[in-house]
């Protein structure tokens, strides 16, 4: 790293102190759980940076440091020494990007040396994880199976609405609206956007379900009748899709889901961006991309038989 005049060697405290005024911004920009993911990014640099100059000047790091990581990590910077993968070394470089450009606006450095760092190319952007319907009745099956009212109205809410697992654990009971005939939840999400998402008859009696077996206290609450977390849920939903026996869904594979739903439901692609928050169409997009499922049953339809 390259040492400029009057730059001080940050102690291990110092660093401390940093990275939690740090968190500290993260959280009251409303980024929700993406927050462990960008300090973890920062943590894993600084330690890497340690382990090469045996000191970490934060505020001395320049583009080459940075291009050195992003090489480092491409080639040996998963936990067996192998390369990671392209998305994982492009979300810790937005992490950086985000890191530096605070700590100029902060004043802790005069420079950004993360402003023209280039993201890792990717040939195609994947097409997003979603369960199939029949997968989908068996981790709602599994869920019934257990008899808990509140683990079926998580996971539906998500199947059915599309929610975000940090919009999900932050909503109160004056957030949700049901009646006979309609319903809607109101929900703020990424960078403080307000949004309305209509229930359907679903899941608007199953929350009415829950909500009289739950007439009081968090909406969500968990064992120590505090509002469930976001780790919460995603253990809640990895332990239902054990016992389905699906692999790799997490409460985003739910989101993906409804959004796939709603897509080969006909509902045209901006109402679809709308209910699910998404801020560009292109986002919404990929769930027109058709699935190695859409695609067999396409081939199927071709058959003699």
């Amino acid at each position: 790293m390259i040492k400029d005049e009057g730059n001080e060697i940050f102690s291990s405290d110092k660093l401390e102190l940093l990275i939690n005024k740090f968190e500290t911004y993260l959280k009251a920009t409303d980024r929700g759980s993406s927050v462990r993911s960008y300090v973890g990014d920062v943590n894993r640099f600084i330690k890497w940076s340690i382990s090469k100059y045996d000191v970490s000047l934060v505020n001395a790091t320049s583009p080459l440091d940075l291009v050195e990581y992003r090489t480092f990590m491409q080639e040996s910077g998963g936990h067996k020494g192998n390369g990671v993968a392209p998305t994982t070394v492009n979300r810790a470089i937005i992490s950086l990007k985000i890191f530096f450009s605070w700590l100029k606006k902060e004043g802790y450095i005069k420079d950004n040396p993360s402003e023209d760092i280039k993201m890792v190319a990717i040939a195609s952007t994947p097409v997003p994880r979603w369960l199939t319907r029949p997968q989908q009745a068996r981790l709602i099956r599994a869920v019934r199976q257990s008899g808990s009212k509140r683990d079926e109205a998580i996971t539906s809410l998500m199947l059915h609405a599309g929610l975000r697992v940090s919009e999900l654990c932050s909503l109160r009971r004056s957030d949700l609206y049901i009646s006979a005939r309609c319903g809607k939840v109101a929900v703020t999400g990424k960078g403080n956007k307000y949004r309305e998402v209509p229930l359907n008859s679903t899941i608007r009696k199953i929350l009415s379900c829950w909500l009289a077996e739950n007439p009081t206290g968090p909406l969500f609450p968990n064992k120590y009748g505090k509002s469930i977390s976001t780790r919460g849920v995603l253990k809640l939903v990895a332990r239902y899709a054990y016992i389905a026996k699906l692999e790799k869904v997490t409460p985003h594979t739910l989101r993906h889901t409804f959004c796939k739903n709603a897509i080969d439901m006909g509902i045209p692609i901006d109402q679809v961006a709308a209910m699910a928050g998404h801020s560009s169409l292109d986002i919404t997009k990929r769930y027109t991309a058709p699935s190695q499922d859409d695609l067999q049953k396409a081939v199927e339809r071709l058959s003699w038989e």
